[in-house]
């Protein structure tokens, strides 16, 4: 805690010196314009509006040539606004590709310069332009899009549409990139997260929720690509009705989490999470189902039975976090 004296000066004024520290952390010099706000209680808010949000013209140069996918997506979730690729040396063209295809998965990401020996990428995208809860809920509605149409592949044997759940897989990965980057952002600056609609505490949470539905999207894309490996002659109606029901009842748990989530509405969340039980037998049911198949299509259909079950529990963490911000 720090505590500054209130001074006059000749003029009748009253000044009041800044700590050096909070100064230089937001890059305010002289002349900088700064916005008070009056709270609750005599509390004066001094905020940095003079300072571009989001530690914008924060530039990386990435050197190395191994992995630049991911370099390219930790520089984007750690908030960077300008990577410079500079390898000191011509870049292949599989260089390039590989650098077209990892800004291709991040939202905002364009080259804006390109040369023999170097490439410059910049996100045009402000971080508070999109908000993050519409941004999760817009993923959300992807996610369990993805869900039904799986199951629908599934029982339908239906190649096509199963190939077209995998593709909108990375969609939901655009989006969630995007939130995680919005989010750290919102942490290190509170403008930001005044913007973007959300406080500190509750970052956390949104953060964990991201990363439930984007698993969701990922375990419906897995449902999804093992259509084509599966022989219907060799499946059985039984299992197939039993897969069925287990994939409603996750999607129901899901479906319901989410509204409680963005409704925060705590009554229906624990009312989703009473659920686990009914979730579990309908895995047992599937399993009983599987001891008398063949092994090899046996494990292929026990594993769709799990990515079904995990779908619908990590609809019950979504309800969690719901139950648990009001504790």
């Amino acid at each position: 805690m720090d505590y500054r004296r209130l001074q006059m000066s000749k003029g009748g004024s009253f000044l009041l010196s800044l700590p050096k520290e909070w100064v230089l952390k937001n890059g305010l010099e002289g002349g900088a314009v700064l916005r008070l706000v009056e709270g609750e209680g005599g509390a004066l808010t001094i905020k940095a509006e003079g300072v571009a949000e989001a530690e914008k013209g924060v530039t990386a140069v990435i050197r190395e040539p191994e992995g630049l996918e991911r370099q390219i997506r930790a520089n984007y979730l750690a908030g960077t606004d300008t990577m410079v690729i500079d390898l000191g040396r011509r870049m292949t063209p599989a260089m390039r590709e590989q650098v077209k295809t990892a800004i291709h998965k991040l939202i905002g990401l364009e080259i804006v310069e390109e040369e023999a020996n170097s490439m410059t990428i910049q996100c045009l995208l402000q971080p508070t332009s999109m908000p993050v809860k519409s941004t999760l809920k817009r993923a959300y509605v992807l996610a369990a899009g993805m869900h039904k149409e799986a199951e629908q592949a599934l029982v339908n044997g239906d190649i096509e549409l199963a190939e077209a759940v995998s593709r909108r897989d990375d969609e939901v990965d655009r989006l969630y990139f995007l939130m995680v980057r919005q989010l750290r952002l919102a942490l290190r600056n509170l403008s930001v997260a005044e913007k973007l609609g959300v406080g500190p505490a509750e970052c956390l949470d949104l953060r964990m929720a991201a990363k439930y539905v984007e698993t969701i999207a990922d375990y419906s894309g897995a449902v999804a690509d093992s259509v084509p490996r599966l022989s219907r002659k060799e499946v059985g109606r039984d299992i197939m009705e039993a897969l069925s029901e287990l994939s409603g009842e996750a999607y129901r748990i899901h479906e319901e989490a989410a509204q409680a989530l963005f409704k925060q509405d705590v009554k229906l969340a624990e009312g989703v999470m009473m659920k686990s039980t009914k979730l579990t037998e309908g895995l047992v049911s599937v399993d009983e189902l599987l001891m008398s198949r063949q092994p090899r299509m046996a494990a292929l259909l026990d594993s769709i039975a799990m990515y079904f079950y995990q779908i619908g529990s990590h609809g019950i963490d979504l309800a969690e976090l719901v139950s648990g911000a009001k504790v």
